[in-house]
Parts: C-alpha cells; structure tokens; sequence
C-alpha cells in the first residue's frame, strides 16, 4: 500500500501520518519571522528529524538554553535536533518543514528572553 500526502501546510504544526505508537510526521511552518521573535526554546527526550521542504528556515539551537547558535537549513539535508531549539522564517518568507519524531515526545520549555 501507498499512502500519497499532500504538502498543504494548515498553521504551525500538523500531524499527517502516525505510524501506530512508534513515530510520526507532520508538516511545520514557523511562526516567527526573525531570532527576536523566538521567546521561547523546546527540547524533546528523544530526537526530532528536520527536513526543508521548501523556503526559508533557521534553526535557533542552544545546547545550553542560554547561548543560542542560528543554522540556517538548507535542502538536500537532514536535521537531527537533540538540544533546545526553535525555528523563524526569515522576514516572513515562505518556510516549510517536515518534522519526524517519536509519538507521545515529552516537551520542556525555556523563556529565552524577558
């Protein structure tokens, strides 16, 4: 069986495939459009995968939640994020993500400035 999935990002986040209990995917468009919109980091106990689809995304990673190191994604290449992390779209450029990780991830947050 094949299952066919278009790519129509809906909002931020969305979950398009789930495979059981084991792992999932799902399409990500960042909210923000520059580093000072990023007020916040995540971090996950198991790693995310990041592959750009289309546009324009930096990575804001910390491995610390205080430093903050910004990786602009390029295509053709895979992200594996294991540390505190956000992402922006550049001026608000177009900017599509897919996103593979673990079903039932838990999440920390940081406040990354006041």
């Amino acid at each position: 069986m094949v299952v066919e999935i278009p790519i129509k990002p809906r909002g931020r986040w969305e979950v398009v495939f789930k495979d059981d209990n084991a792992w999932q995917c799902g399409i990500y468009v960042p909210e923000n459009t520059s580093l000072n919109d990023v007020k916040f980091l995540e971090k996950h106990d198991a790693p995310e995968l990041f592959y750009l689809i289309e546009g324009s995304i930096v990575l804001v990673l910390s491995p610390d939640g205080e430093k903050v190191i910004e990786v602009p994604m390029e295509g053709g290449k895979l992200y594996i994020v294991t540390e505190w992390h956000n992402a922006y779209r550049p001026n608000g450029s177009p900017g599509t993500a897919l996103v593979i990780e673990r079903v039932g991830i838990k999440t920390e947050y940081i406040k990354l400035r006041g």
